[in-house]
């Protein structure tokens, strides 16, 4: 994980391609197969060291991708955010039958329980992992192109990519609404003015990004829009794209070992 920190300090923006990592230079088109694959593949494990496994690769390939440690760390933070209210329930859902190792009051906490938390914690940042070390290294425009050379409908590929180049506009959007509402003394707690307070940030959030999106339609009809997003980016294998699928077949190869030995 050394080579994670080293890349904290490099100029990183994924989506204009500033960010270099040597994943950057493969083929978009391999990436996507490759990554659809593993996360197949670790989408039907069932064993607990096999998920150990698969998130131990996505180690390896987040590795080798350099991609900077802060950022990965804030972006699994989002994830789990989501499996920790998972934690809150499945823990608590085979009590009958189930080998109960611990009680919280009225509540018993079962060995079974646990693992199935465990294993769908694991998959999640596994998958969520290679995503971002395969997908997350190569500039939006590529993958837009890549897709478009694997004949994925073109709406698709225009929604992804004004979704993502707007989303960090929205964002700041977001941020400029909630410095406003700080400035004039609003704290976030459950009271009922706290609660309107938010959900009033949210309807002018919403707003705010229905009229953006109606300018920005029309600025692009005015330039000649007809429904095309055109992105010209020009495909071959080469030497280090074999190398990534080796890489990628050969982790694939160990993780099912471990499921289907085990």
């Amino acid at each position: 994980m050394s080579s994670l920190k080293g890349a904290a300090s490099a100029p990183f923006d994924p989506i204009y391609g500033a960010f270099t990592s040597p994943l950057s230079k493969n083929d978009g088109r391999l990436k996507i197969i490759l990554v659809i694959l593993w996360a197949i593949l670790i989408s039907a494990l069932h064993g607990l060291i096999a998920a150990f496994g698969a998130f131990a690769g996505s180690l390896i390939l987040i590795t080798l991708s350099r991609w900077p440690l802060k950022n990965l760390i804030k972006r699994l933070y989002a994830v789990n955010f989501f499996m920790a209210f998972m934690w809150l329930m499945i823990p608590f859902s085979f009590s009958t039958p189930g080998e109960v190792i611990a009680r919280l009051g009225p509540l018993a906490v079962t060995l079974e329980g646990v693992k199935l938390a465990s294993l769908i914690t694991l998959k999640a940042n596994a998958i969520v992992i290679s995503i971002i070390a395969l997908l997350g290294t190569t500039p939006l425009h590529h993958l837009a192109a890549a897709s478009r050379e694997m004949h994925i409908p073109e709406k698709l590929v225009g929604v992804f990519l004004l979704a993502v180049r707007y989303f960090q506009v929205m964002h700041q959007e977001y941020l400029r609404l909630r410095r406003a509402m700080r400035a004039r003394g609003f704290k976030f707690n459950l009271s009922s003015n706290a609660l309107r307070g938010a959900a009033n940030l949210v309807g002018s959030l919403v707003v705010r990004s229905f009229d953006r999106a109606e300018r920005v339609h029309k600025a692009m009809l005015s330039r000649g829009y007809t429904g095309m997003v055109h992105v010209r980016s020009a495909f071959y294998l080469k030497p280090i794209d074999l190398v990534l699928a080796l890489i990628i077949l050969a982790l694939a190869g160990l993780v099912g070992g471990l499921e289907w030995r085990l």
